[in-house]
């Protein structure tokens, strides 16, 4: 309801958002069924939150680095990352609604499956499926159920319901059910038939889950474990072998003529900082790829992996660091080291 008053500092900022973006997160919230009166105070309140925190981030840059020109620069990238970050929490928000609803929604069939051959009629039959043990599904049925008492045709408070939610199978399950009101069928079979289908449906999820499994056990330990290990050898060993052939030509010009075709040509000087960049970089890569990869195997769904990406992320870089401290420790307490320095 946007009939509530809203001080006029928050509608300002809500009017500084681009009407897509605004868009954007009024379908998010509505998904992911928060308890709010007023998308313009809400949406006013966030941008508040994203304007705070970049400013905060520029202030930081300038302090760290001292860069006047990139602290600003800073302020716009934060704001639209910030931004990304809230849409992306309330579409995880989102998702989750939807699972609980479609746990709950079989028994929500069968119970207004039930009340239908009781001798109620389709709208007592639904009100009388209003249960809190239904959770978030409750919401909506509540919701609907003052649609239906206000005058609202029930078919089309059922659509509306239906549009309040990302899951398809109560989108569909909604469809289905208005289909059979406008034609006359018996309902209660209908819903009968639906409530089996989805409990067969996510029984036949659940198996492939069980059997895509260890394709995701084995992207994890790849991507997250092996990978960084990897890395972290190599990067350390290239440090190892950039420092001895530092002191390999401060000790003896190295022979600077070749012979043929190749007399021109000269060896590229990599620096270990530039590799240990590349490496590190190569580690997020892959553990943010794998994390969605995770997500599509499991669930077939891209955006339920973007949930583990900080959990891939830290394993990987922690891995690559510890295997680099590691083996530099190794390398300082070890013959090899003292030999050199001799």
């Amino acid at each position: 309801m946007e009939n509530k008053k809203v001080p006029a500092v928050i509608q300002l900022l809500s009017k500084f958002l681009p009407k897509r973006m605004k868009l954007t997160l009024e379908e998010s919230i509505t998904y992911s069924l928060l308890p709010t009166q007023n998308f313009t105070e809400t949406i006013g309140k966030m941008v508040f939150g994203f304007i705070v925190a970049s400013v905060l981030l520029a202030i930081v840059v300038f302090l760290v680095l001292g860069n006047p020109f990139l602290a600003v620069a800073m302020f716009p990238i934060g704001f639209f990352v910030f931004y990304i970050l809230a849409r992306s929490i309330l579409l995880f928000m989102a998702d989750s609604v939807s699972r609980q609803i479609e746990k709950v929604l079989p028994d929500m069939l069968m119970l207004m499956a039930a009340n239908l051959r009781a001798g109620m009629i389709p709208e007592n039959s639904f009100l009388a499926s209003i249960k809190p043990e239904f959770g978030k599904l409750n919401l909506l049925l509540s919701h609907a159920a003052i649609e239906t008492q206000g005058g609202k045709d029930f078919k089309d408070a059922l659509t509306e319901m239906a549009g309040r939610t990302t899951s398809r199978f109560f989108k569909d399950t909604m469809r289905i059910i208005g289909e059979g009101l406008r034609s006359g069928a018996e309902l209660h079979l209908i819903l009968e038939n639906l409530s089996v289908n989805i409990l067969q449906n996510e029984t036949i999820r659940n198996d492939m889950r069980a059997q895509v499994r260890s394709y995701a056990l084995f992207i994890f330990l790849a991507a997250t474990i092996a990978a960084p290990l990897l890395y972290g050898v190599s990067s350390f060993l290239i440090t190892i072998l950039d420092n001895i052939s530092n002191l390999s030509s401060s000790s003896a010009q190295a022979p600077s003529s070749a012979v043929g075709l190749f007399s021109s040509f000269s060896i590229p000087q990599i620096s270990p900082e530039l590799i240990l960049i590349v490496s590190v970089s190569n580690v997020m890569i892959t553990a943010v790829a794998s994390a969605i990869l995770n997500g599509i195997l499991n669930s077939g769904n891209a955006r339920e992996g973007m949930r583990y990406i900080p959990i891939f992320l830290l394993i990987g870089i922690v891995i690559f660091f510890g295997v680099r401290f590691g083996v530099s420790s190794f390398f300082a307490s070890s013959s090899i080291t003292t030999t050199q320095t001799v």
